[in-house]
């Protein structure tokens, strides 16, 4: 296995989950809630967000096939997608595609937040299941699909300590320190946006690079 492109994939999938950007939000919908009903929503919130990537991982290129969108087209527009939620990381903003004012209202009025909009669409939307579909198209036969499979488990397991301690970690980093961690995510999250564009024009157009 190269240990390289692992990593790297290992980086794509942290950074579009983006678990610093949720952080506050986590924060105010669980604050005064007692210690076990916390830990509850945040096992339903990350059991919901690795069912959801795991699916599309392994039926989201058929899914497209059967819509008859190509490859390389899915490529280009999925770079855009996820370079949208990276703009709106680099304002230290919630992208419109993770969340909006309507599901936020609706939210605070939710006894559980924990599926929607917690781990959909803030979580696992369509910047991670984009990710994860393009990440899955990469591999080569079932080794390497396993090898994402694993990555996907062990990036949601990565997210557990991170929302654990969030309160204690959210108070400690301050406003400030989620948005400059926040904005730094956001411009990996565009490097691997612009390079998703950039394979899908070159297999679409192979002299135009």
């Amino acid at each position: 296995m190269d240990l390289l492109a692992l990593g790297k994939e290992l980086v794509s999938l942290l950074t579009i989950l983006t678990p610093f950007n949720v952080l506050p939000v986590y924060v105010t919908l669980t604050v005064g809630m007692p210690h076990q009903a916390r830990e509850r929503a945040l096992v339903r919130t990350l059991t919901a967000v690795l069912t959801t990537l795991l699916f599309f991982q392994w039926s989201g290129l058929y899914l497209f096939r059967v819509l008859g969108v190509a490859l390389p087209s899915f490529q280009i527009a999925g770079g855009l997608i996820i370079a949208s939620v990276a703009w709106s990381m680099l304002h230290a903003n919630l992208s419109r595609t993770q969340t909006s004012r309507t599901e936020g209202a609706e939210t605070m009025e939710k006894e559980d937040f924990s599926i929607v909009p917690l781990a959909i669409p803030m979580l696992s939307g369509p910047g991670a299941i984009t990710t994860v579909i393009l990440l899955s198209q990469q591999q080569h036969g079932l080794r390497g699909d396993f090898a994402l499979s694993a990555l996907i488990m062990l990036s949601t397991l990565i997210l557990y300590p991170v929302f654990r301690l969030a309160h204690p970690l959210f108070s400690r980093l301050g406003v400030t320190g989620t948005r400059i961690l926040t904005r730094i995510m956001g411009m990996l999250l565009l490097a691997i946006a612009v390079e998703f564009i950039i394979q899908g024009i070159g297999t679409s157009f192979p002299g135009a690079l």
